[in-house]
């Protein structure tokens, strides 16, 4: 078959140009040739890479096609902030840059009254940038959430305040290889100042607003996949519920064993639900009635306030932005409860 082919392919050469029967051969030759060169070397090769160990971390600066003023551009186009090139270096300059810079002009010996560098570091701006943070998302939460209580929003708000978070949304929008630091990789901490520093930069540059709405769509938008109910650890859910049931003039909260299965075995199953004068609250399984109660507490908590794992998404985007944050306005606590 694949003669016929070859044949087949060399008369339609020979119909259009008998000259090209030449070429025809050369390429079917070189098609079919074989270096015998290449798998050694690469097998050389292969083997000195795994001799040298795996290859040290380097920051991209180190390489020749490194442009610090493009990458600055860059980052400020992504993120679709019009940022002065000036508040965008300082918010990018951490302290330790400044003393690794200093301490190598010292070693080089450099004159005294020439060693300190006539640059800013970020700390005012992550000091801006960290308290925004903090009052913006606690303002949105408790706009968005208003049955929740105070302690749960403080909890939440712990949550995407966490060094975790912040460095997680500070390495994903490229800032890890844009920082000026005496570390690499940049460390956690560093990366979670560094993200202030830019929100507090966006306040200088571009207003309070649109700082506000950066935090939104690039902090806040971490809670989208996650069931908040979780973020906010409760001691002793039933007390609180009884509380809650107290407060709202409703009768104490009666646990009923709905169903059970496997009571004898290590595999136990228990199934309570939550009722106050044959009023349903909530329901949660367990291995053990303890255990299922508890849960059933926090379910009958969660659908209080209204952080069911089913609840209205979280406004993003133009209806995020369209929402009117009230200043004066702060939720309940527990002991404060009042019915809403």
């Amino acid at each position: 078959m694949a003669a016929f082919i070859v044949s087949l392919v060399k008369r339609v050469f020979l119909m259009r140009n008998p000259q090209s029967l030449y070429y025809f051969k050369i390429q079917i030759v070189n098609s079919r040739s074989f270096k015998r060169w290449v798998a050694p070397t690469l097998k050389i090769m292969k083997h000195r890479r795994k001799k040298a160990g795996p290859e040290p971390l380097r920051h991209r600066s180190v390489w020749l096609n490194w442009n610090y003023t493009a990458e600055l551009f860059a980052f400020s186009s992504r993120l679709n902030e019009q940022l002065r090139d000036e508040t965008l270096r300082t918010a990018l300059i951490h302290p330790s840059y400044l003393e690794q810079e200093e301490k190598q002009r010292q070693d080089l010996g450099v004159p005294s009254q020439d060693v300190s560098l006539k640059l800013e570091h970020n700390g005012n701006l992550v000091a801006s940038g960290e308290i925004l943070m903090s009052t913006y998302i606690k303002q949105y939460l408790s706009q968005v959430y208003p049955k929740v209580p105070e302690e749960g929003i403080c909890a939440i708000w712990e949550y995407l305040a966490s060094v975790d978070v912040l460095s997680h949304v500070a390495t994903h929008i490229g800032l890890s290889d844009i920082i000026l630091c005496a570390d690499f990789p940049p460390e956690k901490i560093t990366l979670a100042k560094s993200l202030k520093a830019i929100i507090g930069a966006i306040e200088l540059d571009q207003g309070k607003e649109k700082a506000e709405y950066f935090i939104q769509d690039f902090v806040i938008t971490q809670l989208s996949d996650k069931y908040l109910f979780d973020l906010w650890d409760i001691p002793n859910p039933m007390a609180v519920l009884q509380n809650i049931l107290e407060k709202e003039g409703k009768d104490p909260a009666e646990p009923r064993l709905l169903w059970q299965a496997g009571s004898n075995t290590i595999l136990a199953f228990y199934y309570v639900g939550i009722y106050s004068n044959k009023n349903f609250l909530g329901k949660a399984p367990g291995e053990t009635l303890t255990v299922a109660e508890e849960m059933a507490a926090r379910d009958a908590l969660s659908r209080i306030f209204g952080l069911t794992e089913n609840h209205k998404p979280l406004p993003f985007g133009k209806q995020g932005h369209q929402l009117v944050i009230n200043n004066n306005e702060k939720n309940y606590s527990l002991s404060d409860w009042r019915l809403l």
